[in-house]
């Protein structure tokens, strides 16, 4: 249903095919909002059609596509980066040389605003990804867009992300890596059950703030809208500081599962992170296992504030997503 007095233009959402993505453009349909779902495959710009969105198909390292893409809408929502580097789609050509196309192709369609979705620990100091999150940010703010950035912890959610990755870790062990590359969950899980451990990284004592996905969506929306948030920067964690081990332990508990934690020494955890370098699809790099050492924390109490925010805690958002998918199955 459409909102009275609502511009008809429509709001864009790069990555609308992806895991936020996805959650987003429904939550703005439902809102009343027309939405443009900006894409790269054409089998995704089909999907988001037969689904009753318009879409359009463009690349973040295409400025032309892009500006094509941007004609008529009233404000873009950026969601695409990308966490690990594939041929010529690098941190820098995505996450960084992107966000600024995004940006300028906006301003010259004459949006109302950007809305830049980022991570918490973004810096120009960080490792490789959060530092190219952060150079982005700068090609955001620095391109003459009006822009909101919104930086977030682990998002957890129905469809995949990290609550699918938690959940598959904790049910399949040890056996994890190989699910990974070549499937066979039917044949591994019954193994993990014989062998009920979770290889953990070093002490899991490294601390983080996992989000549910849906108690972020209304800043989003609430960027969208108002100008008073433009220029702003606003970090949005969840509500609880977890250990991984504590991540470990109630992602267990969801699941209905008895696990052992293994914790692996810091010789063993480098040895593990070698081996798994010459996978094609490697759990975890050295870049990512440096990054959990170092811990992600941040103070969401601007962000709570200012948005109206209802976090919920950790179980309930890993209930949600995983009993999602459970009925998919």
């Amino acid at each position: 249903m459409a909102v009275p007095g609502r511009a008809p233009r429509p709001v864009a959402v790069t990555g609308a095919g992806g895991f936020v993505g996805r959650r987003l453009i429904r939550h703005l349909r439902n809102l009343g909002y027309p939405v443009r779902g900006i894409v790269r495959s054409p089998r995704d710009v089909d999907a988001l059609r037969a689904s009753g969105y318009e879409a359009a198909r463009a690349d973040v390292r295409d400025p032309a596509s892009l500006r094509a893409a941007f004609a008529g809408v009233r404000a873009v929502v950026h969601l695409v980066a990308i966490l690990r580097e594939h041929g010529d789609e690098t941190f820098d050509a995505v996450n960084h040389v992107g966000a600024g196309n995004v940006a300028a192709a906006a301003r010259e369609a004459g949006v109302d605003r950007v809305v830049h979705l980022s991570v918490v620990g973004a810096h120009p100091q960080a490792r490789r990804y959060p530092r190219s999150k952060w150079m982005g940010e700068q090609a955001v703010r620095s391109s003459g867009v009006p822009a909101v950035i919104l930086r977030t912890s682990i998002l957890i959610g129905p469809g995949g992300g990290a609550a699918a990755q938690f959940a598959d870790v904790v049910r399949f062990g040890p056996w994890y890596p190989l699910v990974l590359q070549f499937g066979g969950r039917g044949l591994f899980g019954p193994l993990a059950s014989l062998a009920p451990l979770v290889p953990v990284l070093g002490s899991g004592a490294y601390r983080l703030m996992p989000v549910a996905l849906d108690d972020v969506l209304p800043a989003l929306v609430v960027s969208v809208e108002r100008s008073s948030f433009e220029g702003q920067i606003f970090e949005i964690g969840g509500p609880q500081i977890l250990t991984y081990n504590e991540i470990v332990d109630t992602t267990a508990h969801v699941l209905g599962l008895r696990r052992r934690r293994l914790h692996l020494p810091p010789w063993a955890v480098r040895a593990v992170v070698r081996v798994f370098s010459i996978l094609p699809n490697p759990p975890i790099t050295d870049d990512e296992a440096q990054a959990l050492f170092e811990e992600n924390l941040c103070d969401s109490s601007a962000a709570v504030q200012a948005f109206n925010l209802q976090l919920r805690p950790f179980e309930a958002a890993m209930r949600e997503a995983i009993g999602a998918q459970r009925a998919k199955e």
